[in-house]
C-alpha cells in the first residue's frame, strides 16, 4: 500500500472543502490519507451529515477501507480500493447539498474505464453550496474542455431542511484529463462583452409577492447594466409547469453568456432575508464578475483545482482568490508533486498556476 498522506483539516479556512478535495484526489490517485482536525475552522467542528454522505459515497465508489466515518468525528482514515464506474444512487439527507457531494465523487469518474451515471438526492438550491444551474451550466462545460463528456439533469429541485431534490450526471470518461489549448485560452483570456443575460426565480410554495419583488429588484436601475428585461426573467413556482419540490424554497439565479460560455450566480432565500436582498446579492455578484473581466469566476476556481491537478497541472485567471480555492491548492500539493503559484494580474485578478 502507498504511504498514507496526512491532511490537516484546520489548514486555511478549515472547512469541508478540504475533505471533498482529499476524497476526490485519493480515489483518483489511489493514495490513502488520514485527516485530523476535520472542519476545525467551523463553529461546530467534525463530520456532519453532509460530509458523512460524501465519505460514504466515495467509499462505495472504490470499496475503500474507512475508519472514523461517524457524526462529529474529527479524524478520518480513507484507504481507496480500485475505482468502480457504473450507476449509483446517493442520498445526502435533508437539505444537504447534492452538488457538494458531486464535487467529491465526480473527478475520479472523469477518467474511469467505463461510463457512469450518478443520481444524488438532497438539496439543489441551498445556502453555501453551488446551485444545480451553476454545476450544469458553468462547471461541467469547463470540465468537458479537458476531455470527458458530461450531461446533468435535475428532475426535482430541493431546498434547505427538507431537501428532496434529485440530480443526475452522466459521465463519458476520457482516457486522461488534458490541459489543452481550448481550456488554456478560455482560462486566461478575458470573456469579453456579455452576449446575453437571463434570470431564474424559484419560488415554490411561497406567496406570489416574493417572486414579484425579486423580479422588480432585478429590473431596478441599480442593476440596469445587466440588461435584464421582463422577457429574460423566468419565474418557476410549480404552478406554471415543471416538478414541484417537497417543501417551500426560494432562489434567484443570474446567467451571463459570454464567449467562454455561461457563468451562473445564485442566491438562496432564507427566513428573515428580504426578497430584495436575495435578488440583489445574485445581481451584485454577476456585475462584479462582469466588471472584473476575469475568465474564471471565483467559486468556479476552487472546483477546477482538483481536475487540473489530475491533468498534471495548468493555470487560470480568476477574481479574488477564495479560501476554498486556497484550501484546494493546499490539498492538491499534498497528493501530487505540483505546487501552486499565485500572481496578481492588473491589480484586480489572480493568475493561479499548478506546476
Amino acid at each position: 500500500m502507498k504511504d498514507e498522506i496526512l491532511v490537516d483539516g484546520s489548514m486555511g479556512e478549515g472547512g469541508g472543502q478540504i475533505l471533498r478535495a482529499a476524497l476526490a484526489l485519493s480515489m483518483s490517485l489511489g493514495r490513502p490519507f488520514r485527516m485530523k482536525n476535520i472542519r476545525a475552522g467551523r463553529p461546530s467542528p467534525g463530520l456532519k451529515r453532509q460530509h458523512l454522505a460524501c465519505v460514504r459515497a466515495a467509499g462505495e465508489l472504490c470499496g475503500a477501507e474507512v475508519a472514523g466515518d461517524e457524526m462529529a468525528s474529527r479524524e478520518l482514515r480513507f484507504a481507496p480500493g480500485p475505482l468502480r464506474a457504473g450507476e449509483y444512487h446517493f442520498a445526502v439527507g435533508g437539505g444537504g447539498s447534492a452538488t457538494l457531494l458531486l464535487q467529491a465523487v465526480l473527478p475520479p469518474l472523469l477518467t474511469a474505464d467505463t461510463p457512469s451515471r450518478i443520481t444524488v438526492t438532497g438539496g439543489t438550491h441551498v445556502p453555501c453550496a453551488p446551485p444545480f444551474e451553476f454545476m450544469a451550466g458553468t462547471l461541467l462545460p469547463w470540465l468537458e474542455r479537458m476531455g470527458p463528456r458530461l450531461a446533468a439533469t435535475m428532475s426535482r429541485p430541493g431546498y434547505m431542511q427538507i431537501g428532496g431534490g434529485s440530480v443526475t450526471v452522466n459521465v463519458t470518461p476520457a482516457k486522461a484529463l488534458v490541459f489543452g489549448t481550448d481550456f488554456a485560452e478560455a482560462a486566461k483570456n478575458e470573456p469579453g462583452p456579455t452576449l446575453e443575460t437571463e434570470a431564474l426565480v424559484y419560488a415554490h410554495h411561497l406567496p406570489d409577492e416574493i417572486a414579484k419583488r425579486e423580479c422588480a429588484a432585478l429590473l431596478s436601475p441599480e442593476f440596469a447594466a445587466l440588461g435584464l428585461s421582463d422577457s429574460s426573467i423566468c419565474v418557476i413556482n410549480g404552478r406554471n409547469g415543471g416538478p414541484r419540490p417537497e417543501g417551500a424554497g426560494n432562489a434567484v439565479l443570474v446567467k451571463l453568456r459570454h464567449r467562454h460560455g455561461i457563468t451562473v450566480f445564485g442566491e438562496t432565500g432564507l427566513r428573515g432575508r428580504s426578497a430584495e436582498t436575495v435578488a440583489g446579492h445574485a445581481a451584485c455578484r454577476a456585475l462584479r464578475f462582469r466588471n472584473s473581466n476575469a475568465p474564471v469566476e471565483k467559486h468556479l476556481a476552487d472546483q477546477l483545482v482538483v481536475p487540473l491537478a489530475l491533468a498534471g497541472g495548468g493555470s487560470f485567471v480568476t477574481e479574488t482568490l477564495t479560501p476554498h480555492c486556497r484550501a484546494c491548492l493546499d490539498v492538491a500539493s499534498l497528493f501530487t508533486s505540483l505546487k501552486p503559484e499565485l500572481h496578481p494580474v492588473n491589480g484586480r485578478k489572480t493568475l493561479v498556476t499548478l506546476r
